[in-house]
């Protein structure tokens, strides 16, 4: 059962979410959140105009386009900020997007640049950093295009926003061993090897705090200014462990073997009165199944989702179609001729699955469509959002959101299309 939070003043408290910047007045989703607001949205807030910052109450969800991998910035309600993954891939070629805003912007230049826009005001550095894996679209490559530093690592995807922008603790699924687990070393071991050495670094030099992701934790991430927000996040799957009912319906911990760095993927549910969102890396095979059962016995109305491994054939198991999983919008970083897969995009689109059909209402948005899936299925790709910054932005109390699509060509972020608002369940 979820606890409600209560407003001594609500109508002040959501009027406060749009006010007092230069770009914006009060949320578009109205004065009192009952949907019946009638009057037109706030210059700010407007097709055109720069995004208002982030106000206290407020959760922004904002997932950065680079073109060259998987970053998302979270702001909580009281501030609290969480990045999760920060990836690089350097090589270019007719199956990539193309990077964003330029070709000469490095990707973690990229995500620097837009989290230090909407940090909010006060703050210096991130609070948390989260990588899902192991992988070079979520860490960063290990290329010899980039010089090694005088630490011994090269500078790239999580290591580079450290050093642009700097965060306070790391939350990995190997720290501080990890040589423990055979699979976390394979199939790109020297990125891995490039990443630990920037850890090794940082926590001995650097005053950075490092912890191993703990599956069933809700108080690794944690509200540090006001935690009297019903807000929260629990660690749902990791390392093969993943969080389920016993056969009296308490939530306990259990452990499956995994079968490569996908699968190893760590994911949380993140709660905010009535909004849930779910996101868990390039999390696939059988764990995934798990998601779906968490989903079913902890969730059951889901109102974001970010895609598991970027929406390839791979990214939605049988028991994800079994227990009819169905979240009203779908965030996905896309950046290959592959992503998402067009055979999966259908499915979910029209609810005919290979051996399941089930429908509902859903908002796909895409950061990047590439080209040649536009060319070869502009049917498919007219029901969805995509090429730009997607960001949701959750009304204080978490009943009501909104989802934005921000131009990437620059470092502007101006709103090119606005959605909702929302309700949530």
């Amino acid at each position: 059962m979820r606890m409600k939070i209560h407003y001594l003043f609500p109508l002040l408290a959501v009027i406060a979410c749009g006010s007092g910047k230069e770009e914006g007045g009060r949320m578009p989703w109205g004065d009192d959140l009952d949907g019946k607001d009638d009057k037109p949205a706030a210059v700010g807030y407007e097709v055109g105009a720069v995004l208002p910052a982030w106000e206290k109450g407020c959760l922004d969800i904002h997932a950065i386009n680079s073109g060259r991998g998987e970053c998302y910035l979270y702001i909580l309600p009281d501030g609290t900020t969480l990045l999760v993954d920060a990836g690089e891939v350097t090589a270019a070629g007719v199956e990539n997007i193309q990077r964003k805003p330029d070709e000469a912007t490095r990707p973690y230049v990229t995500y620097s640049r837009y989290i230090k826009h909407f940090l909010p005001e006060g703050k210096t550095k991130l609070d948390y950093m989260y990588l899902t894996h192991f992988h070079i679209d979520h860490m960063g490559e290990d290329n010899a295009a980039h010089p090694r530093n005088a630490a011994g690592y090269r500078t790239v995807g999580v290591s580079g926003v450290f050093e642009e922008v700097g965060f306070t603790t790391l939350l990995d699924r190997g720290y501080p061993s990890y040589g423990e687990d055979k699979t976390i070393l394979a199939p790109e071991s020297s990125a891995t090897n490039n990443y630990i050495a920037f850890v090794r670094h940082a926590t001995a030099q650097n005053g950075l705090k490092a912890e191993r992701i703990e599956v069933g934790s809700d108080s690794q991430v944690r509200l540090l200014t006001d935690p009297s927000y019903d807000c929260r996040l629990l660690n749902i799957v990791g390392n093969g462990r993943y969080v389920t009912r016993d056969g009296n319906g308490n939530r306990i911990v259990e452990q499956q073997t995994i079968d490569g760095e996908n699968p190893a993927s760590c994911g949380f549910h993140l709660q905010y009165g009535k909004f849930d969102c779910i996101a868990c890396g390039d999390l696939t095979s059988a764990p995934q199944n798990r998601m779906a059962y968490y989903y079913r016995d902890f969730v059951g109305s889901l109102e974001v989702f970010k895609a598991n491994h970027h929406l390839s054939a791979n990214s939605w198991g049988s028991q994800m179609q079994k227990n009819a999983f169905s979240p009203r919008v779908i965030l996905n970083e896309s950046f290959s001729n592959y992503q998402p897969d067009k055979g999966l995009l259908q499915s979910i689109l029209t609810g005919q699955f290979e051996n399941n059909t089930y429908t509902w209402t859903k908002d796909i948005f895409l950061t990047n469509a590439h080209a040649d899936l536009l060319g070869e299925y502009p049917d498919l790709f007219r029901q969805t959002q995509y090429n730009g910054h997607i960001v949701v932005r959750v009304a204080p109390g978490g009943d009501e959101f909104m989802v934005y699509m921000l131009g990437d060509a620059d470092f502007e972020y101006r709103i090119k299309s606005i959605h909702g608002p929302f309700k949530c369940h």
